[in-house]
Formats: C-alpha cells, sequence, structure tokens
C-alpha cells in the first residue's frame, strides 16, 4: 500500500475514534504521514546494517563471480565477433 493510501486510512480511523471531525483531517493527516515515512526510513536502516553485518563473505563471493560472468561474456563476444 502506498504512503499517502495509509496515512488515508490511519486518519481516517484516528478521526473515528476521536469523533469524525472532517477539519481535523488536515491537521491529523501531516502527522500520520511523517510518522509513518519516519518508521519506514528507520525500517529500512536498520534492514542495510543487518545485511552490511552479515552477508560482507557473501558480497566478496557475489563480486567475484560477477567479475567472472563479465570476463567470460567479453570472452563470449570476442569470439562470437571474430567469427563473422
Amino acid at each position: 500500500m502506498s504512503i499517502p493510501g495509509l496515512t488515508e486510512e490511519v486518519t481516517a480511523e484516528i478521526l473515528k475514534i476521536f469523533g469524525n471531525e472532517a477539519s481535523k483531517s488536515a491537521e491529523v493527516s501531516p502527522i500520520v504521514e511523517k510518522a509513518l515515512i519516519t518508521a519506514m526510513q528507520d525500517a529500512r536502516e536498520r534492514c542495510i546494517n543487518v545485511v552490511h553485518g552479515c552477508c560482507s563473505e557473501d558480497q566478496d563471493l557475489a563480486h567475484k563471480i560477477a567479475r567472472e560472468i563479465e570476463q567470460k561474456e567479453i570472452a563470449l563476444i570476442a569470439n562470437l565477433s571474430s567469427m563473422r
């Protein structure tokens, strides 16, 4: 779900609890949106830290494999080009 959609949904729930005043929606909605964005950014940072902390060996292996694949692709293209 998108942030604007989720913001609308949460704002509607909050207003339902405290009285359905449409005038308050303009005040509540930015607060909810800011809280959602902050929570998502914090979660993203935690995920990045976990990935960097636990997978550094895997990253090295992935880079080595990627280099090998790239070298083999270059060799293949060179061989195919010379066959023309």
